[in-house]
């Protein structure tokens, strides 16, 4: 009973995300407020051109379950952003991939979506730093 229990498990996917650290950065386990969530910009295409000074902090992929909306994913992304302490989110692009949804063994009634996916990469602003670091050395003169 227990192999026919498995065998007829349900396959499918949920909303999901992925991330590869560029320069050491590393992703810190938390919960963000949505005001948190706010003040990370997001920047679609790949030409996009940003005119402040930046560090690649992440390449980010978020990749949505059926009928997932193009929000749900931005906000994976943010919220993955954020753990790597990300001021913005650059050249995201929109694919689709082919997915799977129903049982293993009775097919029946299993179909085939095409899934968002959602690609970016995390930044953060380095003249913010360096204000930082410049208010730090004032204060402690």
């Amino acid at each position: 009973m227990l192999v026919i229990c498995c065998l007829s498990s349900c396959i499918g996917y949920g909303n999901g995300i992925m991330s590869y650290a560029i320069n050491g950065s590393s992703s810190k386990k938390k919960t963000f407020t949505q005001e948190e969530l706010d003040k990370i910009e997001v920047y679609f295409g790949v030409n996009t051109k940003i005119s402040r000074p930046y560090q690649q902090l992440s390449y980010l992929e978020a990749t949505g379950e059926d009928g997932a909306s193009l929000d749900d994913l931005v906000k994976l992304l943010k919220e993955e952003a954020a753990r790597y302490g990300a001021d913005a989110i650059i050249e995201i692009t929109r694919m689709a991939e082919a997915r799977e949804a129903g049982t293993i063994v009775f097919t029946e009634g299993n179909y085939v979506y095409d899934a968002m996916v959602l690609s970016g990469i995390a930044i953060k602003y380095t003249e913010k730093a360096k204000k930082l670091g410049n208010n730090i050395e004032q204060i402690s003169q």
